[in-house]
């Protein structure tokens, strides 16, 4: 039905603006017949991301989708090992960062890396699924389940990670999280409770609001007790993450900017084993901002020496 209906729209959309000059050159419009585009119609293909293979992978009784993209020489570079970026979020994530990389790794300005996209429970609605994994504490005044994060880490590091390098030429020492909003509130909850899980971290628009600010409060008192650590963090914050712009007008980029000085005050960061960047992204809000967090990130990360 979706593919008829996008049909509709285009036909109606052609047959509306497309047009012939008269003969004589006079502005007369003729429209075209329907009837040209039915071949074009009826031979419509779905469009898939290339290398791309999805997976079923199971946590107890729940399902999750698992998309993996390899790099464009990954066959024929049969030697190489590849770092591994792992995403929240999943078509989503796999359709912006799969897009956004496409060129600078297929024309060798940055590292090539293996794509891996954590989708939702199969069978539940998205939202029930990421706020319930993604959240890192129980807030009853949610209506939706919260405050399965440890589960959701437990099956990405005991099912996800070993499934991936199992199957596929990883370098495990250059394993990269990204996630954004709930997404990114997750990456920093792993981040303070098993910091070498993961060498690097994207953090987008991360909603340290959750819980009135109870992660924030986490890394406040317990971060700097945390032994040497060494990753690179960046976070990517857009500006109109603040009031009036934001839901129930959640401050997000002065949350970020406390996380950045917390994560900053940190003994490691003066060693040079932890690296940190934050961007602040002009004109962006909360649903603009993560496709420029992403491929800067990336960037930051990933690029290859001049």
């Amino acid at each position: 039905m979706i593919y008829r209906f996008i049909g509709l729209l285009l036909c109606g959309y052609c047959l509306t603006n497309s047009s012939f000059a008269s003969a004589d050159g006079s502005d007369n419009v003729q429209s075209k017949p329907a009837s040209q585009w039915v071949d074009a119609y009826a031979s419509a293909a779905a469009v898939n991301i290339p290398r791309t293979l999805q997976f079923t992978l199971k946590d107890g009784g729940r399902d999750y989708q698992v998309m993996i993209k390899l790099p464009k020489d990954y066959q024929k570079n049969s030697t190489h090992f590849y770092p591994v970026i792992y995403m929240t979020d999943g078509m989503y994530s796999m359709q912006v960062v799969s897009g956004a990389t496409r060129f600078p790794m297929n024309s060798n300005m940055m590292h090539q890396a293996i794509l891996v996209v954590i989708g939702y429970q199969k069978g539940s609605k998205g939202a029930s699924s990421r706020i319930r994994d993604y959240t890192p504490s129980h807030d009853p005044s949610w209506k939706l389940n919260t405050g399965e994060a440890k589960r959701h880490v437990r099956f990405i590091r005991d099912t996800v990670m070993p499934f991936v390098e199992h199957y596929y030429r990883v370098d495990t020492q250059q394993n990269t999280f990204m996630g954004n909003s709930l997404g990114g509130l997750f990456g920093a909850y792993v981040l303070l409770e098993q910091p070498t899980l993961f060498t690097n971290y994207v953090l987008g628009s991360p909603s340290l609001w959750f819980d009135n600010k109870h992660l924030l409060q986490q890394f406040t008192q317990g971060f700097s007790q945390i032994p040497a650590i060494s990753a690179k963090v960046f976070i990517g914050i857009g500006e109109l993450e603040r009031p009036p712009y934001t839901h129930d007008n959640h401050h997000m980029v002065a949350d970020a900017q406390a996380f950045y000085q917390i994560l900053l005050s940190h003994p490691s960061v003066e060693a040079d084993t932890l690296q940190l960047k934050l961007l602040v992204i002009p004109e962006a809000d909360h649903s603009m901002a993560f496709p420029t967090t992403a491929i800067h990130g990336l960037s930051w990360l990933f690029k290859r020496a001049d």
